[in-house]
């Protein structure tokens, strides 16, 4: 009996032994499938958008991130434009530009506000929360997902 406990306390304290190196390898292994994963979903995103009219770039002058949408059958022109500010992994502002259906004429600027990874209403300027759940509802992307795309896309494409 005691030789038997003994066996598999030894087998037990070499199987912790070796289960320490394991994980470093799986980690490793882990983390680059789990990056390869994000960038192959961010790229089929980007692909998605473009389907849906989606128009990405980086402004040259003052490195913003615009989303841009002419107008089409399905949907309505608009302008979102992602402010990244002093960090380029944390977007601080979105502005969106909104046209009217039948005149094409520009509406005010609605402002918005990003905070723990939501978009929220701006509380110093124009807001109005529904137009944008408007737009996003119009891409079939939450606000998360698109604040994650927009860092990603900024974050690879600066």
């Amino acid at each position: 009996m005691i030789s038997v406990l003994t066996v598999t306390a030894l087998l037990g304290l070499s199987a912790c032994g070796s289960t320490e190196k394991t994980p470093k390898k799986e980690t490793a292994v882990s983390t680059e499938d789990s990056s390869t994963k994000k960038d192959k979903q961010m790229k089929q995103m980007e692909e998605d958008l473009g389907e849906k009219g989606l128009e990405i770039r980086i402004n040259s002058v003052n490195g913003k991130l615009i989303f841009t949408r002419e107008k089409g059958i399905d949907y309505d022109y608009f302008e979102m434009t992602f402010d990244v500010r002093n960090d380029p992994d944390e977007i601080r502002e979105i502005i969106l530009d909104l046209k009217g259906n039948i005149s094409g004429k520009s509406k005010d600027s609605l402002y918005y506000e990003v905070s723990k990874d939501r978009i929220v209403e701006s509380s110093l300027d124009n807001t109005n929360i529904k137009a944008i759940a408007k737009v996003l509802e119009s891409l079939d992307y939450s606000d998360k997902e698109i604040l994650e795309f927009a860092q990603w896309y900024y974050n690879n494409n600066k």
